[in-house]
């Protein structure tokens, strides 16, 4: 046999190989296990910042709605009195 060969037969005769193999065999469900645990943890925390931020808009939300009624009343309080202003200087034209 060549020389490739024969580290193959060594490698699948090799106890401590077949060891380190069923070691792995045996452990992987709990590792895979801890990642599954990990990623949901990650999830919820993901879905707890996502409510927060959710109800932190609808605050923002809220607020740029009275500040939006704020302007125009200030808007609308402004016109009103540019029309009176106006309306006097009509006035004042009209009587000599």
């Amino acid at each position: 046999m060549s020389g490739n060969n024969m580290h193959v037969e060594d490698a699948m005769t090799n106890k401590l190989a077949k060891i380190a193999v069923q070691i792995f065999v045996w452990l992987m469900p709990f590792v895979f296990a801890g990642l599954g645990w990990v990623v949901s943890m990650q999830l919820g925390e993901i879905k707890h910042l996502q409510a927060e931020q959710g109800e932190k808009l609808l605050q923002v939300t809220s607020d740029v709605q009275v500040l939006n009624a704020k302007l125009d009343t200030g808007v609308i309080w402004r016109l009103t009195e540019l029309e009176r202003r106006l309306n006097q200087v009509e006035q004042a034209q009209k009587v000599p």
